[in-house]
């Protein structure tokens, strides 16, 4: 070895040696003291930063994906010293916004190992998780099965998290309160959530109300949403309050649009029977102008018109519906009304050609032709269209279906099959012992 490489050992060694003695941690690094390298990460976080709020104010998610995207290709000094965590995440939402979700979660499970306290971070997560779960709801991506059950839990799961580090927010709250609601199809669930955010909104000052007013919106929402969750728990007189507070709220916003603001009011008023207040709610709805067709408010117009005993004016009002447009829901209600002017083979030609089409509710409208039936003495159609319904329902959702049982019994009673009424009936108790005039047939059969 000559002099000049045992000279250069004994350096290393010497430097290892200090180096050695250096304690490094999660907050400081040697490399740290190398101030130009981590001055330069530092000022090309600040330049992604300052690029990507001016593409995230124009909202050009793809560009933002194209310059930026991956972090560790596109910036890797930045992704080396550790000052990437807002840009990922604000990477995470325009992937969200591209429906690229898988990639989005991945980003902020990235960021999320790093900093498991962050608000900001696990309402992002929050919302990239409820929003494929929107996409997926309007078929705009493929979510189904296990992925689903795993996608909203890991929605509650942040949720939750959010709420916790943040437990005066609403925007939270209403959103948790719409995955139950909406997705879930769990409206008394959502109830708490709902409360708990127009709770939070109501206790803050006007101070902080401005601080925070982009959070008003999600206010006025989770008193609409709310109300709707309390009527489908049968809470009308509670629905009523929230909706009444709602239209108030939103009077001067219309973050809810004024028709379903009104419609929501009139289907209050209707299941109060309160039918008139209902009706001048619903004829206010109809003369708000609406993006799309309100072919809904008519249905429940000519509903309530029914109930104010007016059969003429229902069948008017579903007639401004074109022919094409009516579903099966509002061919119900058309066919309650030609019913209730005593012309049942019109009503009962209408459902046959409905329930021909309908691929979803055909089990409803096929009980509808059995109650026409049983009417016109005919039972044994009655006892068809009642098996038609429990072999549809049987096939969609793999259950007993209760009307279907129910009507069957009775035609096979009023047709003179004892036995079969009795297997039905005894089927159909065992389902739900409280249905509705099950004791009367019982003692019929018996």
């Amino acid at each position: 070895m000559t002099q000049h490489q045992h000279l250069a050992s004994q350096h290393c060694e010497i430097i290892e040696s200090k180096i050695a003695q250096v304690r490094e941690d999660a907050f400081a690094t040697l490399d740290d003291l190398v101030t130009s390298k981590t001055n330069a990460a530092l000022n090309a976080a600040r330049s992604i930063g300052t690029e990507i709020g001016i593409l995230f104010r124009e909202k050009r998610w793809e560009d933002i994906l194209a310059l930026f995207h991956p972090v560790e290709e596109k910036a890797p000094e930045v992704a080396e010293s550790g000052t990437d965590l807002d840009i990922r995440r604000k990477i995470a939402f325009a992937l969200g916004q591209a429906s690229r979700f898988d990639e989005a979660i991945e980003q902020l499970n990235h960021c999320i190992a790093r900093r498991k306290d962050s608000f900001y971070l696990h309402n992002a997560m929050a919302y990239t998780a409820y929003n494929s779960l929107y996409a997926a709801m309007n078929r705009e991506v493929f979510l189904r099965g296990k992925h689903r059950a795993q996608r909203i839990e890991l929605a509650h799961r942040h949720f939750n998290e959010a709420r916790r580090l943040r437990p005066d927010g609403v925007t939270n709250g209403y959103r948790q309160g719409m995955l139950y609601k909406q997705i879930e199809g769990k409206p008394a669930k959502a109830v708490p959530l709902f409360i708990e955010a127009i709770k939070n909104w109501e206790r803050m000052d006007e101070t902080t109300r401005e601080d925070r007013r982009q959070e008003f919106k999600n206010y006025v929402k989770a008193l609409y949403n709310g109300a709707s969750a309390l009527l489908a728990g049968h809470r009308a007189q509670q629905a009523l309050d929230l909706i009444q507070r709602c239209m108030k709220a939103d009077a001067q916003t219309d973050h809810v649009a004024p028709a379903l603001r009104h419609f929501a009011l009139g289907k209050v008023y209707f299941h109060l029977n309160r039918f008139e207040d209902s009706r001048q709610a619903l004829e206010t709805a109809l003369t708000c102008r609406h993006q799309g067709p309100l072919d809904f408010v008519r249905e429940l117009l000519a509903r309530t018109w029914l109930c104010l005993n007016d059969w003429e004016k229902a069948l008017a009002v579903l007639r401004q519906i074109p022919e094409k447009r009516r579903r099966p829901y509002i061919r119900w209600t058309e066919a309650d009304a030609l019913c209730a002017s005593g012309d049942l083979a019109t009503a009962a030609a209408l459902l046959d050609r409905s329930a021909a089409r309908d691929g979803r509710s055909r089990h409803k409208t096929l009980i509808r032709l059995s109650r026409i039936f049983y009417l016109q003495g005919e039972f044994a159609k009655t006892g068809k269209c009642a098996a038609d319904a429990c072999r549809f329902f049987q096939e969609q959702w793999g259950k007993d279906f209760e009307d279907g049982l129910f009507w069957q019994a009775l035609s096979a009673l009023k047709g003179g099959d004892t036995e079969a009424a009795r297997e039905h009936a005894t089927q159909l108790k065992a389902c739900n012992p409280e249905y509705p005039k099950l004791d009367h047939l019982m003692e019929a059969i018996a």
